[in-house]
């Protein structure tokens, strides 16, 4: 994690992440994609906003809001491009991942969970790693 980020962040980020996952362990299709969330500390906790599809701060919340006042968290998906060597070239494919920003003050801090789909199974999340 960022060395800049407060130590109230760190609810935040463990709250938004524990959500993330129970939303996916509920999620009755293969189909599901969570909405966008922003967490934010409140005087008996936290609280939860759901952002409206499509919204900037849905889509990218560092491009959305630049600074915050207190340690605010988001829960989002995108579809990551990633790309590996191959033998005779670079090979491209997309991956559904749920990303998890954190800011705090002007730092930032993300994390990436990929998701698992399998067809008349259901849907997966894997474990959160940070960005290197």
């Amino acid at each position: 994690m960022n060395a800049n980020l407060t130590t109230d962040h760190e609810y935040l980020l463990t709250v938004a992440k524990e959500w993330t996952h129970a939303r996916f362990a509920a999620a009755q299709s293969s189909e599901y994609v969570p909405a966008a969330h922003r967490f934010e500390l409140a005087p008996d906790g936290f609280r939860r906003v759901a952002l409206a599809a499509g919204s900037p701060e849905a889509r990218s919340p560092t491009e959305a809001v630049t600074r915050v006042a207190a340690p605010t968290v988001w829960s989002h998906s995108v579809v990551a491009t990633l790309l590996a060597d191959g033998d005779e070239q670079t090979l491209e494919f997309e991956q559904e991942v749920i990303e998890i920003v954190v800011m705090d003050g002007d730092a930032v801090s993300a994390e990436a969970s990929p998701v698992i789909r399998v067809p008349g199974v259901g849907v997966c999340l894997g474990p959160f790693t940070q960005g290197e």
